[in-house]
């Protein structure tokens, strides 16, 4: 086995506290030795003067589907992207799907991030052939990932009590091109992609995505839960996300989500709540009870306008977090490096001590080693003996780092990714000064031209059918406003909502 040397970089390890100059030496996937500069023997170098050297970001959260959807969105609240899912996620070939997988793992790659959990979408059920056009891209983008078909019975206007009434009744007949069919389907169709689980490539992983609380009715997600149980996998789900989700819930069972999860026998060590913005403090304890774990998702909860969730309640009960970008419909960079600082700064937005702010070794934890245990890859996002050699390389002499005060937190503070150079994955560089090493982007841009037009096309009605019901949501959300909850994740409004 070829023994490599990663010599003269300055090496950071948030969750340990390492900060100095130290060589590396990686075997295969794995680092076997962190020693002082000059004490290693390789059969290969590789110069890390004048870097920092990071253990490689780990995304707690995304969806490939919407890799081609980048910039689609304006002023979209959540319930607007979910009425645009259908066209989102629909009418795709496992080509397709695996071309737009390949762009945002490329994305992810070129920002210093090797792993990801996907909430794998197609409308209206997954298939065993998307869902291995999606662990192939990323076996041959050479990132690991953790893949979750996200499954519902209900769409969004059968699921939020009052919605579908809201609508004009030729609107309301329309949306059941929305349906998402038989719960029977779905199900078979997940348990054909448990039988062929198998067959994932290395570094690909399965897990399951009931989406929503209340887009699944209760046997759909007993049996949903019930698969994962028996076949070991994680659970990922949304909860919480907006205000509206929160209503919704409180509306059809009379308590928050993640109190009806709980009743339900949903919440265990095994499940990932995704967002977890509208919780209150017997929902943190719920979690903690029940070994859950979140993903905090900063940079989607603030484009769709949903809120900022409260990590530091989270994290004094010792809830794992991870860190993540969401997909591209919702935050249109899968940036780790725009996430870590969002993460940052919106956690002082709160009233209170500073105390309950996010310190730069803090959030780089989040977004290396919290994200690899919310996957279940421990020996990721860390840089110490026995870890994956997952790497990311900061040009110090960026202007970024120039002083170099405080590297850590100028990753956090000052850096946008700008001044990543080089990425190894598992031993391997697939980033090398600044260009994926795996992936021709050159050859894929007519690809995803091509992709984009068809689907344009192909798509059209959908997309003006999500158009025309946009308004009616939104007037429908903000019918919903006035319902009380005990807490507040958004600042109050700077004028009155017209009457």
């Amino acid at each position: 086995m070829t023994r490599l040397a990663v010599t003269g970089g300055l090496v950071a390890d948030p969750a340990s506290g390492l900060l100095a100059a130290r060589d590396l030496l990686v075997e295969g996937r794995r680092i076997v030795a962190v020693e002082s500069p000059g004490t290693l023997d390789a059969d290969t170098v590789l110069d890390a003067r004048d870097r920092l050297v990071l253990p490689a970001f780990v995304n707690a959260h995304t969806h490939g589907h919407a890799n081609l959807a980048k910039g689609v969105a304006d002023r979209w609240t959540l319930e607007v992207s979910l009425t645009n899912a259908p066209w989102l996620g629909g009418a795709r070939s496992p080509e397709e799907i695996y071309i737009s997988t390949l762009l945002g793992a490329v994305d992810m790659l070129s920002k210093g991030c090797t792993a990801c959990f996907d909430l794998v979408y197609e409308f209206p059920r997954p298939t065993v052939e998307g869902f291995m056009a999606v662990a192939r891209a990323y076996a041959d983008a050479g990132m690991r990932a953790v893949l979750a078909p996200m499954v519902a019975d209900r769409s969004l206007f059968a699921a939020i009590p009052g919605l579908a009434d809201a609508l004009p009744p030729d609107l309301r007949a329309a949306v059941g091109r929305f349906d998402l069919g038989g719960a029977d389907a779905t199900l078979a169709a997940l348990a054909d992609i448990v039988a062929v689980r198998g067959d994932l490539p290395e570094g690909i992983s399965l897990a399951l995505a009931p989406t929503i609380p209340h887009h699944c009715s209760d046997p759909f997600l007993a049996a949903t839960v019930k698969m994962a149980a028996a076949n070991g996998l994680l659970v990922h789900m949304h909860v919480a996300e907006s205000r509206l989700q929160a209503v919704a819930a409180r509306r059809l069972w009379g308590v928050s989500p993640v109190r009806r999860l709980a009743d339900r026998g949903v919440l265990s060590p095994r499940f990932v709540a995704a967002h977890a913005v509208w919780l209150d403090g017997d929902d943190f304890d719920l979690l903690a009870a029940h070994g859950c774990k979140v993903a905090h998702v900063p940079a989607s909860n603030l484009r769709l306008g949903a809120g900022v969730a409260a990590l530091r309640p989270m994290l004094e009960r010792g809830i794992p977090v991870g860190l993540a970008t969401d997909g591209a419909n919702s935050s249109d960079a899968l940036s780790m490096p725009q996430a870590i600082r969002l993460a940052s700064a919106v956690s002082r937005i709160f009233d209170g001590p500073r105390e309950d702010w996010l310190g730069a070794r803090e959030v780089l934890t989040l977004a290396t080693a919290g994200g690899a245990d919310l996957l279940g890859l421990p020996a990721a996002g860390r840089i110490a003996p026995g870890a994956d050699a997952d790497l990311v390389f900061y040009d110090l002499g960026h202007v970024d780092f120039v002083p170099a005060n405080d590297v850590l937190n100028q990753v956090v503070t000052a850096a946008d990714g700008a001044a990543i150079t080089d990425v190894m994955a598992g031993g391997r560089l697939v980033v090398r000064d600044g260009r994926p090493t795996t992936v021709d982007l050159a050859a894929l841009r007519p690809r995803i031209a091509e992709t984009v037009a068809r689907l344009t096309r192909d798509l059209a009605d959908a997309r003006a059918l999500a158009a025309r019901l946009e308004p009616h949501v939104v007037a429908f959300a903000a019918g919903e406003a006035g319902f009380p909850l005990q807490v507040r994740r958004q600042l109050p409004a700077t004028r009155r909502r017209p009457p």
